[in-house]
């Protein structure tokens, strides 16, 4: 491995033993080790985090820096923090609760040597998941964005196409838009990929097998939730929204602010006459189902019914028989 690595891979973490686990497992089985993986405590226990790292010290080879933050300071300014305390050509965010295919970092880093582009984003699974009694279970995976085959700006003005997991960049990059805005929390990926493809293009890598895995765990709470499904990621969400749209105003032309809001509403207003569709077909169903259930009610006691009939037949007829039985045994003692 050179002096300086070619990649860093930044991982934020908090008393979340098992899942920083499986994220280490992922980075040191890479089949590409010219690397350094920065795993930001912040805040957390730090025996927890030292007692991991010590542990996988032999197969990381040196290649795993720990900085332990005695209070959170928050996601953006961790990553920043960890960004800045290392060079390297190319950067990465690889949260504690993802994971990545073994051969990620090789795949990637060919793929920006050999084009130079600024960024690519990697074909990517959603891994739904639980935690139980200490154990991680998959409940099932799917592809994250079905049929993706371009980053386009206009369709990340609605969602974030280059999650943290998936999207690897160049660290000039940050030279021309900045570091992660350390005010918008579990978002601030979202708005650093809005002004990356802003300024750059985002290439994609498609591959048959995704190469990155994003986890989701809907019903947890507590520590091993995800802040996706959180009020307060829905409220920065507003607040990115509100900046763009802003800028727009004094500017005072229509640009992505307009392109996000506009968008935004649409979704919000299709998503409102989904539910009021779904309210209105389930009323109209209600009766029917009722009477379904009537009818199958109907149709159990006539199979009823008759099954006894059947079963009654059954046991008469050796009764049926036995007036036959009877004359044929006299018959032949006459004879």
């Amino acid at each position: 491995m050179s002096k300086t690595p070619m990649v860093a891979v930044i991982t934020r973490t908090k008393d979340r033993a098992l899942l920083l686990e499986r994220a280490i497992k992922s980075v040191v089985n890479q089949t590409y080790d010219n690397f350094v993986m920065v795993i930001v405590n912040d805040g957390g226990d730090p025996k927890i985090v030292d007692d991991l790292v010590d542990s996988y010290v032999k197969k990381a080879n040196g290649r795993i820096k720990v900085i332990h933050n005695k209070k959170s300071i928050g996601m953006q300014p961790a990553s920043n923090l960890a960004i800045k305390s290392v060079d390297s050509r190319y950067v990465v965010i690889h949260d504690d609760d993802d994971s990545w295919n073994e051969d990620f970092l090789k795949a990637t880093t060919e793929h920006l040597e050999e084009t130079g582009s600024m960024g690519v984003v990697v074909t990517t699974d959603r891994v739904d998941e639980d935690i139980s009694n200490g154990t991680i279970k998959i409940l099932g995976s799917n592809r994250l964005f079905p049929g993706l085959k371009f980053i386009n700006l206009y369709r990340m003005c609605t969602e974030n196409y280059a999650t943290p997991i998936s999207f690897i960049y160049r660290r000039e990059a940050f030279k021309h838009i900045g570091y992660y805005d350390e005010s918008l929390g579990g978002v601030g990926d979202w708005d650093f990929g809005l002004r990356f493809i802003l300024t750059y293009e985002i290439d994609f890598l498609s591959t048959p097998e995704a190469l990155a895995y994003y986890h989701h765990r809907p019903q947890a709470t507590g520590i091993n939730a995800n802040s996706v499904y959180t009020d307060t990621h829905r409220g920065l969400e507003n607040i990115i929204a509100n900046k763009y749209l802003r800028e727009d105003i004094k500017a005072g032309k229509l640009g992505i602010g307009y392109i996000i809001n506009s968008l935004r509403y649409t979704n919000q207003t299709n998503e409102r006459l989904l539910e009021i569709a779904k309210h209105d077909v389930s009323e109209q169903l209600n009766p029917v189902m009722q009477h379904i259930d009537q009818v199958g009610s109907v149709v159990a006691q006539l199979q009823a019914t008759i099954q006894q009939q059947i079963d009654s037949k059954r046991s008469y007829r050796p009764f049926k028989s036995l007036p036959g039985r009877a004359i044929r045994k006299v018959t032949k003692k006459a004879q």
